[in-house]
């Protein structure tokens, strides 16, 4: 009975997991395809704007890569390509709109005036540290050590 009683307060108290995985992409980044992301990197690189181009080959890749922004809020992403896909998550998620610039008339002016713009953003400060998350371990830990404990002991008399 104990251990039942045991099993379902640990459960109750083990939250949610979200397997979406790491992001590993910049901060600031370019959504582009094979057909526009020379074009991107070389006025890029003519403005000395410090941005990472990334080629997309499917709207499943593009609405995974912009679905880390919701978890990242100094992620800054401009869509080059994707147009549609782009538009849909932000009609779903109108809190990213600041950091998500969509541009629909390609070209090589707008495309500098959207590096230049997400190059101009700061990052904010993310709340998150590593203390949070090793206090809650260390008290999980110590909970889960003396339940153990507890029980090891009356077992054994």
């Amino acid at each position: 009975m104990f251990t039942l009683s045991l099993l379902v307060i640990l459960l109750i108290g083990i939250t949610g997991v979200n397997s979406h995985g790491v992001d590993v992409t910049a901060d600031k980044m370019v959504i582009c395809n094979d057909s526009n992301g020379q074009l991107v990197k070389d006025i890029a690189d003519a403005n000395e704007i410090n941005i990472s181009v990334y080629k997309f080959t499917s709207d499943d890749e593009v609405a995974h890569q912009l679905e880390h922004m919701l978890n990242n809020s100094n992620k800054n992403i401009i869509a080059v390509s994707y147009q549609k896909t782009a538009h849909d998550f932000l009609d779903k998620h109108q809190d990213v709109s600041d950091r998500l610039l969509i541009i629909d008339d390609v070209n090589n002016q707008s495309i500098q005036e959207g590096l230049i713009k997400v190059n101009n953003t700061k990052n904010t400060k993310n709340v998150s540290d590593f203390a949070t998350p090793l206090t809650i371990g260390i008290l999980v830990g110590a909970i889960l050590g003396v339940g153990c404990g507890i029980f090891l002991m009356k077992r054994k008399q």
